[in-house]
């Protein structure tokens, strides 16, 4: 999930920037080219707008999840005992009045494979075992003991072959079940003791048995008893809260259902995939409610289909007005060598969904320049046009209009058809988005991925804000070589 957010911060919110650039521009045409104190263009045409916009689709974000085997198998090689033992060792275990005996087992290195969270190890191991006899009577030793062995002194240890398999399940409460038991023990070298003619092979074979499931049953307890509640809230937390996005607003992921798929070994890599059905928002409030619900219970539904992603933005007009002023606000441009310095830029709703932004100049050149009208989307084409557009212009320093300008400029800038190509921009910005889809998170943590599609579904001012609706698809994964520094 943290992974996610991270991305969505590249996505600025293009209808704020294209439509104070179009203003801009247009602004410092317009003032060029009239000479009055203020200057009105002519009444446009009434376009009809839906009262609202649509609602969108759930959001589903699927990122394979690559983690580096070696560094986890060395950890699962100081789980597992490197060796196994008798009780006591290296005393004997006294199991009748004239038998004892005692062993010692030493497992190998271990290879391990796992499909569909079914965990299977191979190892080898090696024994050695002493034992001897006495005579008894009445419950008593009344003889020495006669000892033999297999495995001590210059004489090789016997060899085992091991392998222990577990199945892992991950429960909707986010907790782990495992069953882990022994599939086979077998014994490569018999140890037979010539001295008193006993082998001794079962017997060892049936107390290393008894070790390795004892060692499986404490291992799924522990795993069973594993709490990951203070974890889980936390990043229910996060998942709720409305993250800072700079100076872009906030954003909230609003998850509706969480996914794991199987977990599997190949290549010397572990490879999960992890899902999120969501709906996220971004928004200027940065208010949020405190009752932070639970995360939604753990699912094991299984998709392959990268990230599409729906993003709802809305932005009241104050918030644009500051956005547009933090980057505005004081920058100077010349026209016909005099300087206009913008001094203030104001955006707000002026009803019927029509947007007015006010741009105060001051400098060489002091006025203000208003421009309304309703900014339309065709999703088709992806672009903005503004049909009813209409400025005023009021300065103190205009000169005489240009008939040309009409015929050249305005005709074609601003009566009836201005005109804002977002598949331009979104193609512009495609490197630098990609370029956030591959970084590194953190040590030994990195992301690899692009943008497929971009573009914008939904656009409609109100009279308090400006609602947009983005979709993103891309196809992303997270690699981890190491474990976390």
């Amino acid at each position: 999930m943290k992974y996610l957010i991270l991305r969505l911060r590249s996505i600025r919110p293009i209808s704020v920037f294209t439509v104070g650039g179009l203003v801009l521009v247009l602004a410092a045409t317009c003032w060029s080219c009239h000479s009055s104190r203020k200057v009105v263009s002519a009444p446009a045409t009434i376009v009809q707008m839906p009262d609202s916009l649509p609602p969108l689709p759930v959001s589903e974000i699927d990122i394979p999840l690559k983690v580096a085997g070696r560094p986890l198998l060395q950890i699962a090689d100081t789980i597992v005992p490197r060796e196994f033992t008798s009780e006591g060792w290296p005393t004997f275990i006294q199991t009748s009045c004239e038998f004892r005996y005692k062993y010692r087992f030493v497992r190998s290195a271990f290879n391990l494979s796992c499909t569909n969270n079914k965990i299977s190890l191979q190892m080898g191991g090696s024994y050695q075992v002493a034992g001897g006899r006495c005579l008894c009577a009445m419950g008593k030793p009344v003889s020495p003991w006669i000892s033999g062995n297999c495995g001590f002194g210059s004489e090789p240890m016997r060899k085992v072959d091991i392998t222990l398999s577990s199945q892992l399940t991950l429960l909707p409460n986010y907790k782990i079940r495992t069953v882990t038991h022994l599939d086979q023990l077998k014994a490569m070298d018999k140890c037979v003791m010539s001295v008193f003619s006993m082998d001794m092979t079962q017997m060892i074979v049936d107390s290393i048995r008894s070790s390795i499931n004892s060692f499986c049953g404490t291992l799924d307890q522990t795993l069973a008893s594993l709490d990951f509640t203070g974890y889980l809230h936390h990043s229910a937390m996060r998942a709720w809260h409305r993250l800072p996005l700079g100076p872009y607003g906030y954003l909230v992921t609003n998850p509706q259902s969480i996914r794991i798929g199987p977990l599997n070994y190949t290549q010397d890599t572990f490879r999960v995939n992890i899902g999120l059905t969501c709906r996220p928002d971004l928004t200027s409030e940065k208010d949020v409610s405190s009752v932070i619900p639970p995360l939604p219970p753990l699912t094991s539904n299984v998709r392959d289909k990268g990230i599409s992603v729906y993003l709802g933005a809305d932005y009241d007009y104050p918030f644009i007005s500051k956005l547009l002023n933090d980057s505005l606000q004081g920058r100077s441009f010349v026209v016909k060598g005099r300087t206009i310095l913008i001094k203030n830029v104001t955006v707000r709703g002026k009803g019927h969904h029509q947007v007015e932004m006010i741009v105060d100049f001051g400098g060489s050149r002091r006025g203000e320049f208003r421009l309304w009208g309703t900014p339309v989307l065709d999703p088709v084409k992806q672009s903005v046009t503004i049909p009813d557009i209409q400025y005023t212009l009021d300065g103190d320093m205009m000169i005489v209009i240009a008939r040309t300008f009409f015929k050249r400029k305005i005709r074609k800038n601003l009566q009836g058809g201005s005109y804002v190509d977002l598949a331009a921009v979104l193609k512009a910005n495609r490197p630098m988005l990609d370029a956030q889809m591959n970084r590194t998170l953190a040590p030994n943590l990195y992301t690899r991925g692009n943008i497929t599609e971009l573009k914008m579904i939904g656009l409609l001012a109100g009279e308090k804000s400006l609602q947009t609706q983005l979709f993103v698809k891309a196809d992303l994964s997270v690699i981890s070589t190491g474990l976390p520094k």
